[in-house]
């Protein structure tokens, strides 16, 4: 009989996950408007035309770039420590907290993807945030990370809004070696 209350809670716990996942990690909509494609220049426009018309180049792209992060995370333990461009971050409304983007070191170089997810944050906290070296999309994981929340040790939730969320907690390595007690912000 324990065996199938396991299975039974293994499931209901998988697919919930599932189900944050699928609903809450679309990719964001596009700031594009519907008619962007209405009126478009005939194939007689020459590539001066386009300039003048305020044709994108990369620094634009960059800059839209840059401007589709919907927050910012910071990961650390220590004396080290990571930053995040989240492309998703909700928080608040259902007491969860779930988020992905870009991890960059100190020196700003980038160097795999952070995904977080918390539940129960205002009742019995619980979750994980981990960045994976060397990933470069949510989910991804690698043979190389840092980890940090109730896998290996408990959090503390110091604050959490609609809008920000910091977690302390214990943190690991893909070794299970344990690291300083870490500390992760996140603003959405």
């Amino acid at each position: 009989m324990p065996r199938n209350t396991v299975t039974s809670l293994s499931t209901v716990i998988v697919t919930g996950i599932a189900t944050l996942l699928l609903a809450g990690c679309g990719s964001p909509a596009s700031n594009e408007p519907a008619s962007a494609g209405a009126g478009a220049q005939s194939d007689t426009t020459t590539a001066s035309d386009e300039n003048e018309a305020g044709a994108s180049t990369a620094s634009d792209e960059d800059e839209a770039g840059a401007s589709s992060a919907q927050g910012e995370a910071v990961l650390s333990y220590g004396d080290t420590s990571y930053s995040a461009q989240l492309e998703f971050c909700s928080l608040g409304g259902t007491e969860d907290a779930l988020f992905h983007g870009v991890a960059y070191d100190d020196a700003g170089e980038q160097v795999g993807y952070l995904n977080g997810d918390f539940g129960a944050l205002t009742d019995l906290p619980h979750g994980e945030a981990r960045i994976d070296f060397g990933a470069t999309a949510k989910l991804q994981s690698t043979d190389e990370f840092i980890a940090m929340g109730t896998v290996a040790g408990h959090i503390v939730v110091a604050d959490f809004s609609d809008t920000d969320l910091i977690v302390v907690g214990g943190a690991w390595d893909q070794a299970g070696t344990q690291l300083p007690t870490a500390t992760l912000k996140v603003t959405c």
